[in-house]
């Protein structure tokens, strides 16, 4: 039986991205021996978009229209009122299963940038603090019809749940702990990744990762199939063990596009396109370079949900890329 199902488990949530004309410095003052702060910030402009790892991932797979995606995440009372259902609802691929929170707030992240690219964030988990509480196992009745699982950057306590679950439940599952990494223990670190199928995150992110489990990259590829680390504008890199249990190094460029106006979301885009890879049984390395172009799309709009494209769009990105279209994407 070809698979074609995928699991997306992460953040939903709204951002907010206010501009500043001026420099926060300015507007900014602190008596460091009173531990007295007082700021004052009139923004100019404020845009609302829709976001969260788990919803950025959706999206993207939403536009592909290849996988069947079955989203979970815990939302506030504001998810349907702000649009975010009906958002989701437009992919007949994708089946929203969240737990709604009437007496919280979905998850919210407040972006002010300044005239010198400064930025001033805050964030409220709300419902998303819930996502620790589902229990997958009560909601799944078909593990062995999902390919992969991506568990996506939220908290940690949330991560370790859904890993030891996906593991009992025996579904693939791809480990994205993202900005988080610094907050796991050790123990636990090491106990999800020898659960995981393939370790993904930035340069940044690997390189925590690395020095928090006190592992090498060749001691994580005993326990994994692969890590893929992106690196912004300098690309991606595969590195993978084969059956015979060497390893391999491969740099994937990335994409040219049209113009950058956002990187917002640009690595969601890319874990959709290795999913969407994977759904159609594409070797890891045509999955990742799927990713790649997938994450081109994404940086052309502002936001992490405003792009728009197809499965044409994306053959011809990835022959004037790569010079060669897999044969898993001709015929879609």
């Amino acid at each position: 039986m070809v698979k074609t199902k995928v699991l997306v488990l992460g953040s939903l949530a709204f951002d907010y991205i206010m501009g500043f004309k001026e420099n926060f410095i300015n507007a900014v003052s602190i008596n460091h021996d009173k531990e007295e702060y007082q700021s004052t910030v009139t923004a100019d402009s404020r845009h609302q978009y829709f976001g969260g790892t788990a919803g950025n991932i959706a999206y993207n797979l939403g536009l592909l229209n290849i996988a069947k995606v079955s989203l979970f995440g815990s939302v506030g009372k504001d998810f349907e009122r702000l649009g975010y259902k009906d958002h989701v609802k437009q992919f007949n691929n994708i089946d929203l299963l969240v737990d709604v929170h009437d007496d919280l707030f979905t998850a919210a992240c407040y972006i002010v940038n300044d005239i010198k690219a400064n930025q001033m964030i805050i964030f409220h988990g709300g419902a998303l603090d819930k996502c620790k509480d589902i229990s997958l196992k009560e909601k799944i009745s078909n593990p062995q019809d999902f390919l992969y699982a991506i568990n996506s950057t939220q908290s940690v306590e949330a991560m370790t749940n859904f890993a030891i679950q996906l593991s009992e439940l025996q579904i693939p599952m791809i480990f994205d702990p993202g900005q988080v990494t610094p907050l796991f223990q050790k123990e636990t670190l090491i106990k999800i990744i020898k659960k995981s199928e393939i370790l993904i995150g930035n340069n940044h992110e690997i390189n925590k990762i690395k020095e928090k489990a006190e592992l090498t990259e060749e001691t994580i590829l005993k326990y994994v199939k692969a890590i893929v680390k992106t690196m912004g504008s300098d690309g991606s890199e595969l590195i993978y063990r084969d059956e015979t249990e060497k390893i391999f190094k491969i740099n994937i460029p990335i994409a040219t596009v049209e113009k950058i106006i956002d990187t917002t979301g640009a690595g969601d885009g890319y874990r959709a396109g290795l999913l969407t890879g994977l759904t159609l049984n594409m070797n890891i390395l045509d999955s990742c370079r799927l990713g790649a172009i997938i994450g081109s799309f994404v940086v052309e709009t502002r936001g992490a949900q405003t792009q728009k494209f197809d499965i044409e769009n994306v053959r011809k990105r990835f022959f004037n890329t790569f010079d060669y279209t897999p044969s898993e994407l001709e015929g879609l």
